[in-house]
């Protein structure tokens, strides 16, 4: 085993590690996922607040 196997080992490695600890992404869905406002492409939350308290109860239920 060279140098180059090694390293494609480890890079493996880390990669599995990673994906591991990644947190799965919301869908988009138009609303808020807080509130049930209506939101802009891209956005999941309407605001910061609706962001946090969503967050904290997904926190509360684990």
């Amino acid at each position: 085993m060279d140098v180059f196997d090694k390293a494609s080992e480890v890079e493996l490695r880390d990669r599995r590690l990673a994906l591991l600890q990644r947190k799965p992404t919301l869908p988009y869905i138009n609303q808020c996922h807080n509130c049930e406002e209506t939101v802009p492409e891209t956005a999941h939350f309407c605001d910061a607040d609706c962001r946090d308290d969503y967050e904290r109860r997904e926190r509360a239920k684990k």
